[in-house]
Protein backbone atom coordinates (compact mmCIF):
# COMPACT_ATOMS: atom_id res chain seq x y z
CA UNK A 1 0.00 0.00 0.00
CA UNK A 2 1.40 3.35 -1.66
CA UNK A 3 1.75 5.74 1.91
CA UNK A 4 2.10 9.87 1.61
CA UNK A 5 4.97 9.09 4.38
CA UNK A 6 8.18 7.48 3.57
CA UNK A 7 8.89 4.59 5.85
CA UNK A 8 12.47 4.94 7.47
CA UNK A 9 13.33 1.52 6.67
CA UNK A 10 13.53 2.51 2.84
CA UNK A 11 15.71 5.41 3.25
CA UNK A 12 17.84 2.68 5.48
CA UNK A 13 17.76 0.11 2.48
CA UNK A 14 18.90 2.75 0.08
CA UNK A 15 21.10 5.30 2.22
CA UNK A 16 22.36 6.52 -1.57
CA UNK A 17 19.46 8.24 -2.86
CA UNK A 18 18.35 11.47 -1.69
CA UNK A 19 14.93 11.26 0.72
CA UNK A 20 15.09 14.59 2.30
CA UNK A 21 17.33 17.45 3.12
CA UNK A 22 19.07 19.01 6.00
CA UNK A 23 17.30 22.45 6.44
CA UNK A 24 16.04 25.28 9.27
CA UNK A 25 13.48 26.63 6.95
CA UNK A 26 13.11 25.19 3.77
CA UNK A 27 10.77 22.29 1.80
CA UNK A 28 11.28 21.17 -1.69
CA UNK A 29 8.54 20.97 -3.61
CA UNK A 30 8.38 18.93 -6.30
CA UNK A 31 6.29 17.81 -9.77
CA UNK A 32 6.35 14.83 -11.93
CA UNK A 33 5.21 14.34 -15.79
CA UNK A 34 5.34 17.33 -16.84
CA UNK A 35 5.35 19.99 -18.14
CA UNK A 36 1.26 20.20 -19.48
CA UNK A 37 -0.04 23.01 -21.83
CA UNK A 38 -3.00 23.77 -18.94
CA UNK A 39 -1.86 22.01 -15.83
CA UNK A 40 1.69 23.56 -15.43
CA UNK A 41 0.78 26.88 -16.08
CA UNK A 42 -2.01 26.61 -13.07
CA UNK A 43 0.67 25.17 -10.89
CA UNK A 44 3.12 28.04 -11.98
CA UNK A 45 0.31 30.60 -10.74
CA UNK A 46 -0.25 28.79 -7.30
CA UNK A 47 3.16 29.04 -6.84
CA UNK A 48 3.61 32.67 -8.15
CA UNK A 49 0.76 33.55 -5.02
CA UNK A 50 3.34 32.03 -2.55
CA UNK A 51 6.81 33.26 -4.51
CA UNK A 52 7.17 29.73 -4.03
CA UNK A 53 9.87 28.12 -6.45
CA UNK A 54 9.82 24.08 -6.90
CA UNK A 55 11.76 21.47 -9.07
CA UNK A 56 10.18 20.11 -12.42
CA UNK A 57 11.26 16.70 -12.80
CA UNK A 58 9.47 16.42 -16.86
CA UNK A 59 9.61 13.89 -19.00
CA UNK A 60 11.90 13.89 -22.13
CA UNK A 61 8.71 13.66 -24.38
CA UNK A 62 6.42 16.31 -22.80
CA UNK A 63 9.41 18.58 -23.07
CA UNK A 64 10.01 18.21 -26.72
CA UNK A 65 6.30 18.91 -27.17
CA UNK A 66 5.70 22.20 -24.93
CA UNK A 67 9.03 23.74 -24.44
CA UNK A 68 7.50 27.15 -24.43
CA UNK A 69 6.09 26.00 -20.79
CA UNK A 70 9.15 24.34 -19.79
CA UNK A 71 10.75 27.95 -20.81
CA UNK A 72 8.42 30.09 -19.07
CA UNK A 73 9.01 27.84 -15.73
CA UNK A 74 12.73 28.43 -16.03
CA UNK A 75 11.83 32.25 -16.54
CA UNK A 76 9.89 31.86 -12.99
CA UNK A 77 12.62 30.71 -11.29
CA UNK A 78 12.03 26.90 -11.24
CA UNK A 79 14.51 23.89 -11.86
CA UNK A 80 13.75 21.58 -14.36
CA UNK A 81 14.89 18.02 -14.09
CA UNK A 82 15.25 14.40 -15.52
CA UNK A 83 12.07 11.66 -15.18
CA UNK A 84 13.11 9.28 -18.11
CA UNK A 85 12.38 10.39 -22.04
CA UNK A 86 9.29 7.67 -22.31
CA UNK A 87 8.29 7.69 -18.26
CA UNK A 88 9.61 3.89 -17.94
CA UNK A 89 9.08 1.79 -14.94
CA UNK A 90 12.87 0.53 -13.98
CA UNK A 91 11.82 -2.84 -12.93
CA UNK A 92 10.04 -3.67 -16.29
CA UNK A 93 13.05 -1.92 -18.23
CA UNK A 94 16.12 -3.40 -18.75
CA UNK A 95 19.60 -1.57 -18.01
CA UNK A 96 20.45 -0.38 -21.59
CA UNK A 97 17.25 1.23 -22.27
CA UNK A 98 16.78 2.96 -18.80
CA UNK A 99 19.63 4.65 -19.06
CA UNK A 100 19.05 5.38 -22.91
CA UNK A 101 15.97 6.76 -22.08
CA UNK A 102 18.02 9.38 -19.12
CA UNK A 103 20.61 10.44 -21.44
CA UNK A 104 18.14 11.27 -23.70
CA UNK A 105 15.58 12.65 -21.64
CA UNK A 106 18.72 14.86 -20.10
CA UNK A 107 20.01 15.79 -23.52
CA UNK A 108 16.63 17.72 -23.78
CA UNK A 109 16.21 19.22 -20.10
CA UNK A 110 20.38 20.63 -20.78
CA UNK A 111 18.98 22.13 -23.93
CA UNK A 112 16.07 24.41 -22.88
CA UNK A 113 18.11 24.75 -19.53
CA UNK A 114 21.25 25.71 -20.91
CA UNK A 115 23.31 24.07 -18.07
CA UNK A 116 23.81 20.63 -16.66
CA UNK A 117 21.42 18.76 -15.12
CA UNK A 118 22.42 16.65 -12.18
CA UNK A 119 18.92 15.96 -10.63
CA UNK A 120 17.02 12.41 -11.81
CA UNK A 121 14.08 10.74 -10.33
CA UNK A 122 12.76 7.08 -11.23
CA UNK A 123 9.29 7.27 -12.54
CA UNK A 124 7.39 5.46 -9.85
CA UNK A 125 10.04 5.49 -7.75
CA UNK A 126 10.68 2.40 -9.04
CA UNK A 127 14.58 1.87 -9.72
CA UNK A 128 16.40 -1.68 -9.36
CA UNK A 129 19.62 -1.28 -7.38
CA UNK A 130 21.63 -2.05 -11.01
CA UNK A 131 20.42 1.05 -12.25
CA UNK A 132 21.13 2.80 -9.31
CA UNK A 133 24.81 1.75 -9.37
CA UNK A 134 24.67 2.85 -13.55
CA UNK A 135 23.42 6.44 -12.82
CA UNK A 136 24.63 7.66 -9.60
CA UNK A 137 27.90 8.57 -10.76
CA UNK A 138 26.08 11.21 -12.91
CA UNK A 139 22.64 11.89 -11.34
CA UNK A 140 21.41 12.46 -7.61
CA UNK A 141 18.87 10.60 -7.68
CA UNK A 142 16.29 12.09 -5.84
CA UNK A 143 12.80 10.59 -4.31
CA UNK A 144 10.77 11.82 -1.75
CA UNK A 145 9.52 12.43 2.40
CA UNK A 146 6.10 12.84 1.53
CA UNK A 147 3.92 11.60 -1.64
CA UNK A 148 0.67 13.85 -2.24
CA UNK A 149 -0.99 10.20 -3.49
CA UNK A 150 -2.90 13.01 -5.60
CA UNK A 151 -3.02 10.60 -8.75
CA UNK A 152 -5.15 8.30 -6.52
CA UNK A 153 -8.97 7.96 -8.39
CA UNK A 154 -10.22 7.15 -4.94
CA UNK A 155 -8.26 9.51 -2.71
CA UNK A 156 -9.34 10.72 0.55
CA UNK A 157 -8.05 14.12 -0.18
CA UNK A 158 -8.73 15.29 3.61
CA UNK A 159 -6.42 12.66 4.87
CA UNK A 160 -4.11 13.15 2.52
CA UNK A 161 -3.53 16.96 2.99
CA UNK A 162 -3.66 16.38 7.00
CA UNK A 163 -0.60 14.19 5.88
CA UNK A 164 1.09 16.49 3.72
CA UNK A 165 0.83 19.27 6.66
CA UNK A 166 3.02 17.38 8.57
CA UNK A 167 6.05 18.21 6.33
CA UNK A 168 9.34 20.08 7.90
CA UNK A 169 11.95 21.93 6.90
CA UNK A 170 13.79 19.64 4.79
CA UNK A 171 11.12 17.42 3.36
CA UNK A 172 10.88 16.68 -0.23
CA UNK A 173 7.34 16.65 -1.41
CA UNK A 174 5.62 15.20 -4.64
CA UNK A 175 2.59 16.48 -6.32
CA UNK A 176 1.77 15.75 -10.08
CA UNK A 177 1.37 18.24 -13.22
CA UNK A 178 -0.67 15.28 -15.19
CA UNK A 179 -4.29 15.08 -16.25
CA UNK A 180 -4.74 11.96 -13.91
CA UNK A 181 -4.41 13.91 -11.02
CA UNK A 182 -5.16 17.35 -11.34
CA UNK A 183 -8.67 17.01 -9.86
CA UNK A 184 -7.06 16.36 -6.91
CA UNK A 185 -3.82 18.97 -6.98
CA UNK A 186 -6.17 21.80 -7.75
CA UNK A 187 -7.81 21.29 -4.14
CA UNK A 188 -4.95 20.18 -2.21
CA UNK A 189 -2.06 22.50 -3.57
CA UNK A 190 -3.51 25.98 -3.10
CA UNK A 191 -4.42 24.62 0.84
CA UNK A 192 -1.23 22.93 1.78
CA UNK A 193 0.71 26.18 0.08
CA UNK A 194 -1.49 27.73 2.41
CA UNK A 195 -0.61 25.95 5.59
CA UNK A 196 3.14 25.95 4.73
CA UNK A 197 3.28 29.67 4.11
CA UNK A 198 1.34 30.63 7.41
CA UNK A 199 4.06 28.21 9.59
CA UNK A 200 7.08 30.64 7.51
CA UNK A 201 8.26 28.02 5.35
CA UNK A 202 10.25 28.69 2.63
CA UNK A 203 10.05 26.89 -0.66
CA UNK A 204 13.38 26.12 -2.55
CA UNK A 205 14.74 24.48 -5.72
CA UNK A 206 16.67 21.38 -5.07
Amino acid sequence: MISNQTPGILKKIYPSLTWEKESSSEIYLTFDDGPHPEITPWVLEQLDAYEAKATFFCVGECLNQFKKIAEETINRGHKLANHTYHHEKGWKTSNDAYGKSVEKCNKVVNEIQKQPNKLFRPPYGRIRRNQILQLRSNFRIIMWSHLALDFKEKLNISKSIRKLKAARPGSIIVFHDNEKSFENLRKMLPECLAHWSSLNYKFAVL
